[in-house]
């Protein structure tokens, strides 16, 4: 791995250009160095009629068809996963992909608040797949977030102690 991660953002379905242009710079003034990849469509058969939903397993599996360092999928579509009501993102634990839904930060959330929750999710999403878990800090944006108010409430920043994780994954060998 580089000393600077790479991520691919990957929009699935039609999520909102200026959206994934803030995100885009915002990763990066968080360290990351990103590139945005060619729109995909949702993935057939990922649409659960009953709960209106789309799997997000299946957004990830598009994610991870996808050669890069890091791949983030960012959708418009409200997504869930096993038997939760929705989640905001899912990870490959150690992998390579992730996905984050905007669908519910957008929510009584002005310009300003949804970019921050959209980054929030994003760095929650990408730390997982640089092997870190939840976190026991409520600050730290490794902090598990089941409400949009737990989102508003933590950082977007690793803590120390996930930072210093993060910095002894990346050391070579």
């Amino acid at each position: 791995m580089t000393d600077i991660p790479r991520i691919t953002l990957l929009p699935v379905g039609k999520p909102d250009r200026r959206a994934l242009d803030d995100l885009a710079r915002d990763l990066s003034g968080m360290g990351f160095v990103v590139e945005l990849a060619g729109r995909r469509a949702l993935p057939q058969g990922a649409f659960d009629a009953k709960r209106r939903q789309f799997h997000a397993d299946a957004l990830l599996g598009l994610a991870l068809s996808v050669r890069a360092e890091r791949v983030l999928a960012v959708t418009d579509v409200d997504l869930y996963a096993g038997d939760l009501n929705f989640v905001f993102g899912v990870a490959q634990p150690s992998g390579e992909a992730c996905v984050i839904s905007l669908f519910r930060l957008y929510l009584d959330a002005d310009e300003e608040h949804f970019r921050g929750r959209a980054l929030k999710e994003a760095m929650h999403e990408l730390g997982h797949t640089f092997g870190l878990g939840h976190c026991a800090d409520p600050g730290c944006v490794m902090w598990f977030s089941n409400t949009l108010g737990e989102t508003d409430r933590k950082g977007a920043a690793y803590c120390p102690r996930c930072e210093e994780t993060l910095r002894l994954a990346r050391r070579p060998p």
